[in-house]
């Protein structure tokens, strides 16, 4: 019996290091995809193809979110399971876009001011994420939204010029 239970003591202190995180993990890969673009989230990266501030919603930001807690009143929802992650979150046939959201002294493509009061002109975003969090959750749907005006503006110019 004596050796049974060292056995079982050497199993458990053996098995520990395996179920422990690794010391070298990386931040998670959020992505998210819409039509033919994916949307990363790469808070780890210098470079990035869309940089985003959050700002103070008494400022003038280019973008208002409300944080809403009903999903059917959303213009935008990030929702996912609450397993492990996907490996394959990120892959995609098209192109990725990197979005970074920024501090206050550096430079950014467009503002945004989260907040879980109403204000006029908010959008409005659920999220109920294991992988994403409110700032990064906004950070995508800011980034998508911008796409999104851009591609409408571009296409009112090319419709003028018929």
């Amino acid at each position: 019996m004596d050796h049974l239970q060292k056995f079982l003591i050497l199993l458990l202190v053996a098995g520990i290091p395996a179920a422990a995180p690794p010391f070298t993990a990386s931040a998670p890969r959020l992505c998210f995809t819409a039509g033919a673009m994916t949307y990363q989230v790469a808070p780890g990266l210098s470079a990035a193809d869309l940089r985003v501030k959050i700002v103070a919603p008494l400022a003038n930001p280019d973008l208002r979110i409300q944080l809403i807690t009903d999903v059917q009143s959303a213009d935008f929802a990030v929702v996912d399971d609450f397993g492990t992650g996907d490996e394959n979150a990120c892959a995609s046939a098209g192109a990725i876009k990197r979005v970074r959201v920024v501090s206050d002294a550096q430079p950014s493509d467009i503002t945004i001011a989260i907040s879980s009061e109403p204000s006029a002109g908010d959008l409005k975003l659920y999220v109920h994420s294991a992988r994403f969090g409110h700032r990064d959750a906004a950070a995508l749907f800011a980034a998508v939204k911008h796409d999104e005006d851009k591609a409408l503006l571009n296409a009112g110019e090319i419709a003028e010029s018929w």
